[in-house]
């Protein structure tokens, strides 16, 4: 199947347009991308906190009334102390008084150990929710630069995408594809030929092939050094030769 050149040269024309605003967005988008992502993270990050506090002061709040419970419970064993009849009675007495202040120790204790952990978190989170509003503000910034330079695109780049639409229809899919897979590792995946060298990679092109360029005008040719589709020198397209 016959397969005309002049297509792919103006897909490559317009697509070198594209880059070069894409260029001019410089690593916004993708920092926009990255700073929302970060945004998202640092939320989780601060409900995971908010979460682990709000279960340290559950327990605290419990603990608090079951110390004043034991408290209570071994008042009242020790008053019972001195109305037992035998020995048995007291060491009864005794013994719970004892499990009672253990259990009250190790209660105490583990309060102390949460109330640590929970001023340390509480200080985490402080800084956790300054970072996600350095973050958000950050956000916004690059949002501004943005859409500073998409104004300063105008509709331009909504022209030339629409026209990169048409012209993607008028190439050979097969070759499209091969294109693309060239644009995936080389930016420019089609170039011209000047002075019977590649402007891709500057090499020069064998005679026999600029012979064969000139004979088979609908033969796609390749840069056997670099790869690049070869756009013959003869074939020129212009800005109004697009639409």
């Amino acid at each position: 199947m016959e397969i005309s050149v002049l297509p792919i040269a103006k897909l490559a024309f317009v697509d070198k347009i594209l880059d070069e605003y894409k260029d001019d967005m410089g690593g916004l988008p993708e920092s926009i991308k990255v700073k929302e992502s970060e945004i998202l993270n640092a939320k989780k990050t601060i409900s995971e906190t908010e979460q682990i506090l709000s279960d340290i002061q559950e327990f605290v709040a419990t603990a608090k009334k079951t110390l004043v419970s034991l408290k209570e419970r071994e008042d009242k064993l020790t008053k019972q102390q001195f109305l037992v009849r035998n020995n048995k009675e007291s060491d009864l007495i005794l013994t719970e008084i004892n499990n009672i202040k253990n259990e009250h120790g190790n209660l105490s204790a583990k309060m102390r150990s949460e109330g640590r952990k929970e001023e340390n978190l509480l200080q985490l989170l402080e800084k956790q929710k300054q970072a996600l509003v350095d973050a958000e503000e950050e956000l916004i910034s690059l949002h501004k630069q943005y859409e500073l330079v998409a104004e300063e695109q105008g509709d331009d780049t909504a022209k030339y995408t629409r026209i990169r639409k048409k012209l993607k229809l008028q190439v050979d899919e097969a070759l499209y594809d091969r294109y693309s897979r060239i644009r995936m590792r080389i930016t420019d995946a089609a170039v011209t030929v000047k002075r019977d060298s590649c402007t891709g990679c500057y090499r020069a092109i064998p005679k026999q092939i600029i012979v064969e360029m000139r004979n088979q005008p609908n033969r796609i040719f390749e840069c056997e050094h670099c790869g690049r589709l070869l756009i013959p020198e003869w074939v020129e397209v212009k800005e109004e030769d697009l639409e």
